[in-house]
């Protein structure tokens, strides 16, 4: 996947570019059921997740991302916030799910911006 904006005309436009990574997170799907997932691009709108497992779309479920610390990137932070499911689709041997935030936090949020800015810039 591209670093950079997709070109435009795709039908897969989003409103922001989305940045390649690979971190740990973990969905809640209630009543004691974690399922891990990989975080495989993020933007500041929303996340794309890579999952063993179908999880239904639409679902709006609570989620921690272990975030590398900014200078020491073994260091890993947990994010926590609340993804809408926007879509889930199988993808050879994984599920592919997109997310919107529909809650974070403003500590959260100023981290991924650093984040991406970092991704967009080095």
């Amino acid at each position: 996947m591209s670093t950079g904006p997709l070109a435009q005309g795709s039908i897969d436009n989003r409103r922001e570019p989305r940045y390649t990574v690979n971190w740990p997170a973990r969905l809640d799907l209630g009543n004691g059921q974690l399922v891990e997932v990989k975080v495989r691009d993020i933007s500041e709108s929303g996340l794309g997740l890579r999952c063993e497992r179908p999880l239904p779309e639409h679902a709006r479920l609570k989620i921690t991302v272990g975030v590398p610390d900014l200078h020491d990137p073994t260091r890993l932070q947990a994010v926590p916030g609340t993804v809408k499911l926007v879509f889930v689709v199988m993808s050879g041997h994984e599920w592919r799910l997109g997310a919107q935030w529909a809650e974070l936090g403003e500590p959260a949020r100023q981290l991924l911006k650093q984040w991406i800015t970092k991704l967009r810039f080095g």
